[in-house]
């Protein structure tokens, strides 16, 4: 099981990235605030390292949509944006059942940037907020990770983030977990 969960930087990606053909980008989280640029860099990272991406809207997707898109790929790459309204689709169409399984089993790498990061921990409740236009009973996570990662740190946010409790990355931050082990990793800009 192979994950790397950041912030914003996408600095060290490359390096971790498995050799691949395909990719599967899922921009859900995002979808509320248009195009922001930190899509476009997911997609642009990956090309960069050769693999083909596709992109899963999860708004959209049933089950069986999800399984046939992930199907063939080496790597889903969650983006950032807003965690419940990522989660509340994520639960929806099924991504949930589907990624789990597959990161577990091995098949599936997966890269969470900021709200995708928050989504493979065990809690997201912290991420219910008011601007969130996500709507859901219980806020459980992937639980890939036994910790709910905080991203951008380094943007006034560490005096909130030390009162929660999880794990607090700033933007130039990812961790890297393989299998029950994990660590904090340098990973600056890149690809902008």
């Amino acid at each position: 099981m192979r994950l790397f969960l950041g912030s914003d930087g996408l600095g060290a990606l490359p390096a971790w990235l498995p050799e691949t053909r395909r990719a599967v980008v899922v921009p859900t989280a995002a979808t509320p605030l248009g195009s922001p640029p930190f899509v476009a860099a997911a997609f642009a990272v990956l090309r960069g390292a050769g693999a083909r991406v596709e992109a899963l809207e999860l708004a959209d997707a049933s089950e069986r949509d999800v399984a046939r898109a992930l199907r063939g790929a080496r790597v889903v790459f969650v983006t950032g944006g807003y965690a419940i309204h990522l989660l509340q689709h994520a639960r929806r169409s099924g991504f949930d059942r589907v990624v789990v399984e597959a990161v577990r089993e091995g098949r599936l790498d997966y890269v969470g940037m900021s709200a995708g990061a928050a989504l493979a921990g065990p809690d997201l409740e912290w991420f219910r907020d008011a601007g969130d236009p996500g709507v859901v009973g219980s806020a459980r996570g992937l639980g890939l990770v036994p910790f709910t990662v905080l991203a951008h740190r380094n943007r006034g946010r560490a005096e909130r983030h030390d009162r929660l409790g999880g794990l607090s990355i700033s933007d130039d931050q990812a961790v890297v977990a393989d299998g029950e082990r994990w660590r904090i990793i340098p990973s600056p800009s890149c690809c902008e």
